[in-house]
């Protein structure tokens, strides 16, 4: 490797770390901060590599295109902006027809306004939606209808949105279709890996999850959960009929079909051979339709194009870190583990040790989509360069370590940047560093367990 290339490398390295820094910074505009991150990595890479050689080299495209903004532009996920696109305009269908009306105000009525039962059925609403559905589509549809609960009640919606973000990350382990990272890792298996198995394995430890996130924001946010409802306001939500300011009830009822073809339409994507992204607009347009809407006004209103933009630009800057073989040495170190003089198990166990101690902090600073590209890469490798044969265990904490840590950091998952996003939006501030500061302890005790579960896995022989 030339030189002026390994300084390139260094440059483009540097770069994304200082974006990532300033990211972090209370008052900056991401957006702007993240495209400029890109742009100059763009140029670096153009300038100072052989960038088509390295693409080939460190990606696992077999082909590369010959054109430099063709190749950048396939590291952008075309999925998740057209979903965050559609979705958007969904939501904006639905909520002007009335229906988070109704389901706020059913809500309320069903848990009699207790912000203990309340913070527990909204996490556990998300927690079965990010099963099946996708994660994003999730904190889209909750995050807002949350904020429109707590309002109504007097409640801070902080904790509960949080909430409400941790478990679309905690809800979309347990099967192979609810986050990338499973999608990938699940397609990597070559074992006799099938959906039962995978969630028979993600499962339990999904559920331990969701109970030991319960009991946290129950101790952090006592003083916001554990309120006394006043018997005035109880009565006032016993006479609560969710029917009340809803003009048309056709309305709500399309909203409730459009969303059932939304969710059945993922759900069965894998049996109609369309992706997720694909029926998401097929259903956004169909919905716009359904209720004799504009395109032009929904698409005005309705869409966070600052928030496109910002997406974007992530997935260039880490594809190009990943793309310009950064990621090597990383790769490199978990081959040579193989290469010690020990047990192939006691391998695989410090292995999964440092992908769950690594996982953490590159899940957290990148994004879910990177980490798990970054993660196959790595797993790919290391499969094919050791002559052990890597078990379920090892396998798994590759998959938790890819999930988990999105959780850390606002720039680690999707569903958790766009929590805070509704948050700010609707005047409730929480900046990076508060939402890190509350749920570090957290996070650090999922990363703990997952390593722990993966070495069980290891030991039992899986």
């Amino acid at each position: 490797m030339a030189v002026v290339e390994i300084i390139g490398i260094i440059l483009i390295s540097v770069t994304v770390l200082a974006t990532i820094i300033a990211l972090m910074i209370e008052g900056v505009d991401t957006t702007k901060i993240t495209v400029t991150g890109a742009s100059i990595v763009m140029v670096l890479f153009f300038f100072f590599t052989d960038w088509h050689k390295l693409l080939l080299e460190n990606t696992s495209h077999e082909y590369v295109p010959e054109n430099y903004l063709e190749a950048i532009a396939e590291m952008i996920n075309v999925e998740a902006i057209l979903i965050i696109f559609s979705v958007s305009v969904i939501v904006s269908l639905t909520k002007e027809a009335g229906f988070f009306d109704f389901v706020s105000l059913s809500i309320v009525k069903l848990t009699k306004g207790d912000p203990k039962k309340l913070i527990i059925a909204l996490g556990g609403l998300t927690f079965f939606i990010s099963m099946f559905f996708d994660n994003l589509s999730a904190i889209i549809l909750l995050g807002s209808l949350t904020v429109v609960i707590c309002e109504q009640l007097d409640l801070n919606p902080i904790p509960f949105v949080l909430f409400v973000g941790i478990n679309t990350i905690i809800g979309g382990l347990p099967t192979p279709v609810s986050s990338l990272p499973n999608i990938i890792f699940y397609s990597l298996y070559e074992g006799d890996m099938t959906f039962i198995k995978f969630t028979g394995l993600m499962f339990p430890i999904a559920l331990l999850f969701f109970l030991l996130s319960s009991l946290y924001f129950f101790l952090i946010f006592k003083k916001d959960i554990f309120i006394k409802i006043p018997e005035e306001k109880q009565k006032q939500i016993a006479r609560i009929n969710p029917w009340s300011g809803i003009d048309e009830r056709s309305q709500v009822y399309k909203s409730i079909g459009l969303l059932v073809i939304l969710f059945a339409g993922f759900l069965l994507s894998s049996v109609i051979g369309l992706d997720v992204a694909t029926i998401a607009l097929i259903v956004a347009v169909f919905g716009l339709f359904l209720f004799n809407k504009q395109l032009k006004k929904f698409i005005h209103s309705g869409i966070e194009w600052e928030m496109i933009v910002f997406f974007v630009a992530l997935f260039v800057l880490m594809g190009v870190l990943a793309g310009s073989g950064a990621l090597q040495p990383i790769a490199n170190l978990f081959i040579s583990i193989f290469n010690l003089n020990i047990s192939p198990k006691s391998a695989q166990i410090l292995v999964a040790l440092i992908i769950g101690l690594i996982g953490l902090p590159i899940t957290g600073f990148l994004n879910g989509s990177s980490a798990a590209l970054i993660f196959s890469y790595i797993f790919t490798t290391m499969v094919a360069s050791v002559s052990t044969t890597i078990g379920k265990g090892t396998w798994i904490a590759f998959v938790l370590g890819g999930n988990i840590g999105g959780a850390l950091t606002p720039l680690g998952s999707i569903t958790i940047l766009m929590a805070l996003e509704i948050l700010n939006r609707e005047g409730y501030k929480i900046t990076f560093m508060d939402y890190v500061k509350k749920t570090l302890p957290l996070t650090l005790t999922f990363a703990l367990l997952s390593i722990g579960y993966s070495i069980i896995l290891i030991l039992s022989g899986s």
